[in-house]
């Protein structure tokens, strides 16, 4: 019986410290603390791709992308990015980094045919989110260029979501070209 209690509790040891090494995954609270305190700020738009690694008690790191507005002060998004990291440091303890996404906030034609894409992505491929959104016009096509976020949930390769979402803007109008990039997502 010794023996047995000795091997548990050097067994749940060892995975209690094994496992903030290995990765687990960052608590739903925390999650949304982060997505709340950087969205709570003027010049992000919104954001993605947030990895969140936990060490331990004061060793928790942070990555995300920050979508901006392309047409902003680059100086000024930089100081508020950079006050974003020190928030989150002071009010989580997390150290971040910030990548910043410069997209199209002020042209009206983006903004619309990205709401219609995402609509008919999302009715789909439940769950799915895209960003870094944007178009580039040519003679015949236009190009509509983003990344479209799925679930670990989703089982179908990247590919077939891939040509699943090329298909859907392909039938918003005949001139459209998806380039799109799938993502699984990071945190829930």
């Amino acid at each position: 019986g010794v023996a047995m209690f000795i091997l548990y509790a050097g067994f749940t040891a060892a995975r209690e410290t094994v496992n903030p090494l290995l990765g687990k995954t960052p608590e739903p609270e925390l999650v949304e603390a982060i997505k709340d305190i950087v969205l709570d700020h003027e010049h992000v738009v919104g954001i993605h791709d947030m990895i969140v690694h936990d060490y331990g008690p004061g060793r928790i790191m942070v990555s995300l992308h920050a979508e901006v507005p392309g047409d902003g002060d680059i100086f000024e998004l930089h100081e508020a990015i950079d006050h974003i990291e020190r928030e989150l440091n002071e009010k989580l303890g997390c150290n971040a980094v910030i990548h910043m996404d410069p997209i199209e906030t002020n042209n009206e034609v983006v903004k619309a045919v990205r709401k219609r894409v995402e609509e008919r992505i999302v009715a789909v491929i439940q769950h799915a989110s895209i960003h870094d959104f944007r178009m580039v016009q040519g003679p015949n096509n236009t190009n509509v260029i983003f990344d479209v976020v799925v679930p670990y949930s989703v089982k179908d390769s990247d590919e077939d979501i891939k040509k699943e979402v090329q298909q859907i803007v392909r039938e918003l109008d005949g001139t459209y070209f998806a380039v799109v990039t799938v993502d699984r997502a990071f945190v829930q």
